[in-house]
């Protein structure tokens, strides 16, 4: 109530400034005229302070102060103006979209803020990754997504025009119920990390909500290398930038010839490729804890041939508290623990093995 309230007052005081402001334009129009002591000559010089601030140009005033003073008016107008009717069209655009999309209420979904040239591909990803099982997938940006098209006949890929900078729009697309959530670098804004930031804090708002509390899971794509501490202090949790990798890969392309191939397959998701997975606590045999990494080898590959339709290989172990483990020496892992998650590779996403 109190920050309603608090958003009224700015309100009126902004209407009230706009309108002291305007007002004093115009007697200071006058006086420079020298239409002050004149009904009809300071009913003229409201006539095109009116027509000034609706973008067209009428009579010159005769004094250099006018003319400065008609320019602001101008300048002005054209702000003042433009941003009414762009708030207005936003409304209007963002009711007509959610009454088009009849919007449901979305559970563990995937929400992909801004746009730009990797999001068709992500999306695609996102499609296949899930084998044909029901997933919701969220596009939610400030302008209009022309590809949104490409998509149509996908009834669980939905197009959102909306700021997803704002703490309503998250809240409506029920982010709190996400499974996850990707900031996309916006190709339109000067400063995309920084905007990524705000959403991020958005969403942080979100997860300190009374009743709402959880921890949603916020991936960013990062361009400025500079910006990653920027963007882990607002609250993301991973963040990707192409730089890193693609590095990497060029690196070890250089030494390991197709080595870069290798890559593109665990990247990509098909039926016909193999791609990495977790398998979380509680989804695998409890006889597994305490086991060697060579211990857990043996059982996953005893699995594995009694499933032959898909293959599983252990690469890897997860830790309690994040730590990525890839084939690790025994220095660096003693045994598997209750937290700990199993990080196999295989054709088709695996979350349960017994």
């Amino acid at each position: 109530m109190v920050k309603l309230n608090n958003n009224r007052l700015t309100l009126i005081l902004g209407i009230l400034g706009t309108i002291v402001l305007l007002l004093g334009a115009v007697l200071l129009l006058a006086w420079s005229e020298g239409s002050t002591e004149s009904a009809e000559e300071f009913w003229d010089v409201l006539e095109n302070v009116v027509i000034t601030l609706m973008g067209e140009y009428p009579d010159k005033p005769k004094t250099l102060l006018g003319r400065i003073i008609q320019l602001f008016l101008l300048v002005f107008g054209t702000l003042l103006f433009g941003t009414i009717i762009g708030k207005i069209s936003s409304l209007f655009v963002t009711h007509a979209l959610w009454n088009q999309q009849k919007m449901k209420k979305f559970k563990k979904h995937i929400i992909i803020c801004n746009w730009n040239g990797k999001a068709s591909s992500i999306i695609q990803q996102l499609l296949e990754s899930n084998h044909g099982e029901p997933l919701d997938i969220v596009v939610v940006s400030a302008s209009e997504v022309f590809a949104a098209r490409d998509f149509h006949h996908f009834e669980n890929v939905h197009f959102i025009q909306a700021d997803p900078t704002h703490h309503v729009t998250l809240e409506d697309l029920q982010a709190f119920q996400a499974k996850a959530i990707i900031l996309l670098a916006d190709d339109e804004s000067s400063g995309p990390d920084e905007k990524n930031a705000l959403i991020a804090l958005a969403v942080k708002h979100l997860e300190e909500t009374p009743g709402k509390q959880k921890d949603i899971h916020v991936i960013a794509e990062l361009v400025n290398l500079d910006r990653r501490r920027h963007l882990q202090e607002a609250g993301v949790d991973e963040v990707v930038s192409a730089r890193d990798y693609s590095s990497g890969i060029i690196a070890q392309s250089a030494i390991f010839r197709n080595m870069s191939v290798v890559y593109q397959q665990l990247l990509t998701y098909s039926d016909d490729s193999n791609e990495f997975y977790f398998i979380q606590p509680g989804n695998y045999p409890s006889e597994l804890l305490g086991k060697r990494f060579p211990e857990l080898g043996t059982w996953i590959s005893d699995y594995s041939a009694k499933h032959p339709n898909n293959p599983i290989l252990l690469l890897g172990v997860k830790r309690g508290d994040g730590t990525i483990l890839l084939n690790p020496k025994p220095s660096h892992f003693d045994h598997l623990e209750e937290e700990d998650s199993l990080i196999v590779m295989a054709f088709r996403n695996i979350e349960r093995i017994v």
